[in-house]
């Protein structure tokens, strides 16, 4: 269990499912720290149908999403976005998380958000240290859960 109370679920899951992880270029050594824990966490648990595919920041999350989802059976979004001297934080945030619901919604697909949003570098360090809170895998788990 991490150390804000999430627990891991035995389900029964079916390895073969399509999973594709989107990625943000903005952050990258943050946001690579979550895809790879993301990553790691599914090969642990069988699947070997997945596909990585980088955008340049959160904003294009969204878009790539829906791309992929045409194909997969569910999409793992990664990006952090790291609050600023301006609304930029704000816009980009919400508009993502939107996006992605009304995705997930709409074409009725599980998506796990994994757009980590925080107030400073600190915040965002130690959610996407494996070590750490481990959001990667915390998301990614998140995503095989729906997909069971």
């Amino acid at each position: 269990m991490s150390k804000d109370g999430f627990t891991y679920s035995s389900k029964k899951i079916d390895v073969n499912k399509k999973i594709t992880i989107v990625a943000s270029k903005w952050n990258a050594e943050l946001v690579n720290q979550l895809l790879n824990s993301g990553r790691a966490h599914l090969e642990a648990l069988g699947f070997t149908n997945v596909k990585i595919v980088y955008v340049p920041g959160a904003w294009e999350l969204v878009h790539a999403t829906q791309k992929e989802l045409a194909h997969a059976d569910g999409v793992i979004a990664y990006g952090v976005v790291i609050r600023g001297e301006t609304t930029h934080y704000e816009l980009i945030s919400e508009s993502t998380a939107q996006g992605l619901m009304q995705l997930s919604i709409n074409l009725n697909k599980p998506i796990g958000f994994g757009l980590i949003a925080t107030e400073n570098l600190l915040q965002a360090e130690e959610r996407a240290d494996p070590s750490k809170l481990n959001k990667g895998r915390e998301i990614a788990q998140s995503l095989v859960e729906m997909l069971a």
